[in-house]
């Protein structure tokens, strides 16, 4: 009993969080990697990522190349401060979630590099966060997180 109920909050976490991911956010969604714009390159160590703070302009779309630098598995999801703090809910749940058919994120083991590509359709703030268990408490608490800006043309 105990691993059917496992199995359908899992395959229900999955199937939420697929959804949201493939919706377009207020300020983008995922990106067409023939119409990248330029590449942002960012360190992830094990409390960090440098840089924190990205800028980008409208209509823009940025392949962001996550590299590891740290010494355990980093995530990047964009997304509002609610979608990151839900995901961040079920990866703490389900800590070896993949996140396969996930656009908007992107996993790196230690020492390896990873790319996720965004295109942000308007002006605004969007978020950024890794949110593995112990990397990751909330957006409101201190953590693996990050803002992009996003300037309007």
């Amino acid at each position: 009993m105990k691993k059917i109920l496992l199995a359908s909050a899992l395959t229900l976490s999955l199937i939420s969080t697929a959804t949201l991911a493939n919706e377009e956010t207020a300020i983008g969604g995922p990106g067409d990697p023939g119409k990248v714009s330029r590449t942002v390159e960012i360190t992830a160590v094990d409390n960090r990522f440098n840089p924190s703070e990205i800028d980008v302009k409208e209509g823009e779309t940025i392949k962001f190349r996550l590299k590891n630098a740290g010494r355990k598995k980093h995530e990047m999801i964009i997304g509002t401060p609610e979608e990151i703090d839900e995901h961040g809910r079920m990866m703490k749940k389900f800590p070896d979630m993949e996140h396969a058919d996930e656009p908007n994120v992107v996993t790196v083991e230690p020492g390896k590099t990873g790319e996720l590509i965004w295109h942000f359709a308007k002006a605004g703030t969007v978020d950024f966060a890794c949110p593995l268990p112990g990397h990751f408490k909330g957006m409101k608490a201190p953590g693996m997180k990050g803002t992009i800006k996003v300037e309007a043309k």
